[in-house]
């Protein structure tokens, strides 16, 4: 048994951003390593990267669902550019800091509220920015 407390938040509010910027910073790094490594392991460890950063984000966020939506498309983008596809060790790293970027910021964020301290309207938990048309009339 252990006691983390998962449901803390990640320097204030927005796990998934910061989980998957650092997942994309990482994927660039060994994108543009000096090529010790093939391709095949650059592509090993950035897909195992990406999915270890759609698990943790699936910890911090709810729901659950868009969240392991994008890990399964950003580690197989990063796995058919890998074993799919005659790309380089540079390509495989910017393809996955590419789909995580976009993906996070195109499917993710927008559907997703940190588990701690969730947006609310009326007490309802709602996902993503909340508006000031979203909010009721004071």
């Amino acid at each position: 048994m252990t006691d983390i407390d998962i449901s803390r938040p990640i320097f204030g509010r927005e796990p998934a951003v910061l989980i998957n910027a650092v997942a994309a910073v990482l994927a660039t790094l060994i994108g543009f390593l000096p090529t010790f490594l093939s391709t095949e392991q650059a592509g090993g460890i950035i897909a195992v990267l990406t999915a270890a950063a759609a698990l943790w984000t699936a910890v911090k966020v709810r729901p659950v669902a868009p969240t392991l939506f994008v890990g399964l498309i950003t580690t197989g983008a990063t796995l058919a550019g890998t074993f799919g596809f005659s790309l380089s060790q540079q390509q495989v790293g910017l393809l996955a800091a590419a789909s995580v970027a976009l993906m996070t910021v195109l499917v993710i964020r927008p559907q997703s509220t940190p588990v701690n301290a969730p947006r609310t309207i009326d007490g309802t938990v709602v996902a993503g920015d909340i508006r000031a048309e979203d909010l009721p009339a004071a």
